[in-house]
């Protein structure tokens, strides 16, 4: 579980989809204020989709009508884009990268291990630096990254499939526009054969404040639903991959707007008022 004595001293803003739906802007309002309001310096990645001239050229003007003093963007279609010296410049010069959404495995297959996602790495563990993600640009942070599995359904393993994510968040896994397709399944089957996981389930325009060492905070229209994962009992080892898995003693705290939830003791955390 994550710990406050930790290194790690960057921030991650967590976002669980259609936030660009949003007339009010409420979570990337946040994201450009957290980056340095009038003084962020943004880069925008699309490694995650297949269609990124659909979605960069939007969140641009939407981070410069916010405020934001500038705005890079990057397709990131292959592998060999994170290793080209005009946008590693560019990530030197940001105050914070934003994750479009997509599919978490591209973003995963495309930038880890290369020049850019180790100077991203550098550059959040040296702390004063954001990272942002919506949808699959979120999912892609944990430590353990959910690829598939439906919505809805029973607690079976054929039915999800899991992968090494960034690891911005240790022993954790995120899911997005969570409990409108009702993914709650496909973190009790993960919880089943890992019980050390922390699970946190994002509903569309709504994000996480991560400041690690510290407590997290929920903003936007819905809930986050945190799981400590640590069941009391599974019988996953004895079951067989089509079966139904039982299990028991997964903690569930949901979280609407303002508040928060502490990392070290596991406790949820009321409004300041």
């Amino acid at each position: 579980m994550p710990e406050r004595s930790r290194s790690r001293r960057g921030r991650l803003l967590l976002v669980g989809g259609s936030e660009r739906r949003d007339p009010s802007l409420e979570v990337l309002s946040h994201f450009v204020a957290l980056a340095g309001a009038e003084k962020a310096k943004v880069l925008v990645v699309a490694a995650a989709t297949r269609e990124p001239q659909q979605l960069l050229p939007e969140y641009r003007r939407i981070f410069h009508r916010l405020g934001a003093e500038e705005v890079w963007t990057n397709a990131f279609q292959d592998r060999a884009a994170g290793e080209k010296q005009p946008l590693l410049r560019h990530l030197e010069e940001a105050t914070a990268v934003y994750f479009t959404g997509g599919d978490q495995l591209r973003l995963t297959m495309h930038v880890a291990g290369t020049r850019f996602g180790d100077l991203l790495r550098e550059r959040h563990n040296a702390g004063d630096f954001l990272v942002g993600g919506t949808s699959a640009g979120a999912v892609a942070m944990g430590s353990v990254m959910i690829l598939s599995g439906p919505g809805g359904g029973s607690v079976r393993r054929s039915d999800v499939q899991v992968g090494p994510g960034l690891g911005f968040i240790r022993d954790t896994m995120v899911d997005t526009h969570f409990n409108e397709r009702g993914r709650v399944p496909r973190f009790l089957t993960v919880f089943a054969q890992n019980s050390q996981v922390l699970g946190i389930g994002l509903d569309e325009n709504t994000a996480l404040d991560v400041k690690l060492g510290e407590e997290f905070r929920v903003l936007g229209s819905g809930a986050v639903t945190i799981f400590d994962g640590r069941v009391s009992f599974s019988n996953a080892a004895d079951a067989g991959d089509h079966d139904i898995i039982a299990l028991s003693g997964v903690t569930v705290h949901v979280l609407p707007r303002d508040y928060g939830f502490d990392p070290a003791t596991l406790q949820i955390v009321r409004p300041s008022k």
